[in-house]
């Protein structure tokens, strides 16, 4: 799941394994959905790190829907396809991808998502960041060392994790860079 999540959401970036704890929320995170210009998001973007990831717009871009696909596997490639909502709250885009547990339950994973001529520019969720808030019961959600589950998140806890009063969730500093390429 942790693999699926860097890669999926960094528009699949490989980006290794991980060894920390995952941030992901029982619902998408974000409450209107972004319109999407399917000439400006359909196409072919690329990483420095990672393969190709082929990107299509569903629902004609209105609902903030995206359909992936990418391949993996080093020797035996295997075509995989993921379903992201783009969802926003005040002027924060969050991209959202649905995974099942091994519960059998869903959850989401989430990062907050800029796109710029050209760029698309993914920071994940600082874990450690959203699970002292969750200690502290500033967010609703569990925390543990494995994993931190984001409860049912209102307008007062969007404001925390828009506004990073309580801190800075999301790494800044470390972002997934994609480009576009000249195809669509």
């Amino acid at each position: 799941m942790m693999k699926r999540y860097l890669f999926v959401l960094g528009f699949l970036t490989i980006l290794g394994v991980w060894g920390c704890s995952v941030v992901t929320s029982g619902r998408p995170v974000g409450d209107t959905p972004v319109l999407v210009d399917p000439g400006e998001w359909e196409g072919t973007w690329m990483a420095a790190d990672g393969g190709p990831v082929v990107v299509r717009v569903g629902d004609d871009g209105r609902n903030g829907r995206l359909r992936l696909a990418w391949m993996e596997g080093d020797r035996e490639m295997v075509l995989k396809t993921a379903d992201v909502i783009l969802l926003k709250a005040g002027a924060c885009h969050f991209a959202n991808l649905r995974e099942e547990t091994e519960g059998g339950t869903s959850v989401y994973l989430f990062a907050r998502v800029k796109k710029e001529k050209g760029l698309l520019i993914i920071w994940l969720p600082r874990p450690e960041r959203f699970a002292r808030l969750i200690d502290e019961r500033i967010l609703p959600g569990t925390a543990s060392k494995e994993k931190i589950l984001l409860g049912e998140l209102g307008p007062e806890h969007m404001k925390v994790i828009t506004s990073e009063d309580r801190g800075v969730l999301f790494d800044w500093e470390n972002p997934v860079v994609l480009m576009k390429t000249g195809d669509r």
